[in-house]
């Protein structure tokens, strides 16, 4: 890797995460068409469970940032038996957290389901819909073990085609376990769980298999002695990471009751179709962010810093570039997007519109947030991202939405601009700190 190649090196890691991305998307979107000609009111039901799942999801941050961040440095670094015993660690720590995780889901399921919904009409189906997906977060946790350490030696194009081969696998099975062809029998929406369960199944089983046939990661076994110095480093840097995560869901969570009560469903439903709109841009932040988690990492255990620096330099500034013109689109499209998605309800359209308009003025301001996010997770300095996350989500995004909201009695436009304004705060901490210098001296130390 050098100076020339840089930009070579960014697209090579981040099209197979963009494409990915926006094929997940995609397949979702069949999902959901399949378990709608079940009826409307089933398609509440994967809504609902997945409201928790989300939550245990983002546990999987802890281990993905993690593994990718000590996987990174060490191939710089060319320590490749210390590789194999990262990824097996990482892996059983995956497993321990799916165990733990699904098995308090799976027994307290409809106590937990019973927060969002008393609705005797559609619980009962969204517990049984819960306890097939918490059996099958071993596969998932198992999973994003493997693709870390894969994303870490550079190769994000294997975990692209394997989750693109198990999302097909779901959309094949949907509707066969749903309606009950080729002789099985109908599961409803049940058979949408168990379609997911099933292919999560298969893509472990894959990446496993190209696991142990990938010599630059030299893994020959998973069953290795316990190093705590491994499985604490991981957690170190892991952590920050997921309670970054978590900061932003559960405020989003927060941000929706704040527009469903105050301003009612024309509202809310303004503000589910903005997030889908703006969500999209994710699917380019998210190649970026995932390529300066490795370079960094790769590029700090080589040794070369100016290099490093070089690096953060232009994955910043190739953020900046895709955040400017795709916030540019948004604003100057938000009626026609708005429209494919909320009709010709006019309540809701103007909503929406503003919605749209508003962030994307806070996706320009907030240019590139998640690819320097990604540069402190490569350099296994992840602190800065969850003082970020929880500052502009909790001192800065919660508290203007409820004052304007509910004190001052402001129109919903006020909860666009929380939004927006923390976009913009969250990057504003992250570029000074990353301006410091400091992410350049972190040490990954690893003891026998």
């Amino acid at each position: 890797m050098t100076a020339a190649s840089l930009y070579r090196d960014i697209w090579k890691l981040a099209w197979p995460v963009m494409l990915g991305q926006a094929l997940h998307m995609s397949f979702n979107l069949v999902d959901t068409f399949w378990v709608s000609r079940l009826g409307a009111v089933m398609v509440s039901i994967p809504a609902l469970a997945g409201s928790l799942l989300w939550l245990f999801m983002s546990l999987t941050e802890a281990i993905g940032i993690g593994t990718v961040s000590m996987i990174a440095r060490f191939e710089g670094a060319g320590e490749r038996e210390l590789m194999a015993r990262i990824i097996a660690h990482s892996f059983w720590l995956g497993l321990a957290m799916a165990g733990a995780i699904g098995g308090l889901a799976y027994a307290f399921a409809e106590p937990l389901l019973t927060l969002f919904t008393d609705d005797m009409a559609i619980l009962p189906l969204a517990v049984d819909y819960l306890h097939v997906t918490v059996l099958g977060l071993i596969f998932t946790f198992g999973s994003v073990s493997v693709s870390a350490a894969l994303q870490g030696i550079g190769d994000t194009r294997t975990p692209m085609l394997v989750m693109m081969a198990a999302n097909l696998l779901n959309i094949i099975l949907d509707p066969v376990l749903i309606f009950g062809w080729l002789g099985l029998p109908a599961l409803g929406v049940l058979g949408a769980a168990w379609a997911t369960t099933l292919a999560n199944a298969l893509a472990l089983a894959v990446l496993l298999f190209i696991l142990f046939r990938r010599r630059e990661l030299a893994v020959t076994t998973l069953l290795v002695p316990f190093n705590a110095s491994i499985l604490a480093n991981i957690l170190r840097i892991g952590m920050p990471a997921c309670l970054q995560s978590a900061a932003r869901s559960s405020t989003g969570t927060v941000m929706f009751w704040l527009v469903m009560s105050g301003y009612g469903e024309a509202a809310a439903a303004a503000f589910g179709a903005g997030q889908r709109i703006i969500g999209l841009i994710f699917v380019f932040l998210s190649g970026l962010s995932v390529a300066a988690t490795t370079l960094t990492g790769q590029v700090l255990g080589s040794g070369d810093k100016s290099l490093a620096r070089l690096a953060a330099r232009r994955l910043i500034l190739l953020g900046i570039a895709v955040q400017v013109v795709i916030g540019a689109l948004y604003f100057a499209l938000a009626v026609p997007v708005n429209a494919f998605f909320l009709g010709d309800d006019p309540v809701a359209m103007a909503a929406g519109v503003g919605y749209v308009r508003i962030c994307s003025i806070g996706l320009i301001l907030g240019a590139s947030a998640g690819v320097l996010g990604g540069i402190f997770k490569g350099a296994g300095y992840t602190m800065p991202t969850f003082w970020a996350g929880f500052i502009a989500n909790w001192l800065v995004k919660l508290p203007v939405a409820a004052v304007g909201s509910r004190l001052l009695r402001l129109p919903v436009d006020i909860i666009w601009w929380a939004i927006a304004l923390s976009v913009a705060v969250e990057w504003l901490i992250l570029f000074i700190w990353q301006r410091r210098g400091a992410w350049l001296e972190t040490e990954i130390r690893v003891t026998a």
